[in-house]
């Protein structure tokens, strides 16, 4: 978004409500040949039913700008000719509205239970977790605005986790995003020269400049 409107610093003001579950799904090991459809108990089925459905809850949601993410998934014994009786996956949902991301989550835990029930599995989730919200300090975001005035700057939510998430739970918090190319981040792709990290850089020292005499 930076990017794309050639703004130079993004003043972050909340963050996406966030939800995510780990599962885990246990089957039946055995062999692919003489087991036959309705004796299976695929783990790896069970957990793949599960990431497609998540899949499927973030397209029905991206109208709104809700995302699901089906991240991550391995098997055991994941060999050619068996079935996995192990399996696990992690998934997460992300929307701007609060009480839609609270029914995505209801939504993903479901889908979970009724992939495993489908494969003739059994699903454990091993854990859990929800981050986001109205967790920046609206004086220190304030401060940052101010200093952002000489440059070309936008309000910003933001979508993808970060250490000031964590940060926020324990003192006063605020975060600026920079631009990057194309707008590509959390990826090797990613790319910035100096001068575009300069506007936020000096929106940053003269915060904390500010902030500390203040103090």
């Amino acid at each position: 978004m930076l990017d794309a409107e050639r703004a130079e610093v993004g003043i972050v003001t909340h963050a996406y409500d966030s939800h995510g579950i780990r599962a885990r799904f246990t089957g039946r090991t055995a062999h692919t040949g003489p087991t036959p459809m309705e004796a299976r108990q695929n783990a790896l089925i069970a957990a793949a039913r599960w990431l497609v459905a998540v899949d499927d809850l973030g397209w029905a949601e991206a109208a709104q700008d809700g995302k699901a993410t089906a991240a991550s998934l391995r098997a055991w014994p994941n060999r050619a000719g068996i079935l996995s009786d192990f399996a696990e996956a992690v998934c997460d949902v992300r929307h701007p509205d609060p009480a839609a991301a609270r029914v995505m989550r209801e939504t993903m835990r479901r889908s979970l239970h009724a992939a495993a029930a489908h494969a003739g599995c059994t699903a454990t989730i091993e854990d859990e977790w929800s981050w986001g919200g109205a967790i920046f300090d609206a004086d220190l975001t304030e401060l940052c605005r101010r200093h952002a005035a000489p440059y070309r700057w936008r309000d910003i939510a933001s979508q993808a986790g970060h250490d000031a998430y964590h940060l926020s739970a324990h003192c006063p918090t605020a975060m600026i995003f920079t631009p990057c190319r194309n707008g590509i981040t959390h990826n090797h792709e990613e790319s910035c020269d100096p001068d575009d990290l300069a506007p936020g850089l000096a929106v940053l020292l003269n915060a904390v400049v500010e902030r500390a005499v203040v103090a």
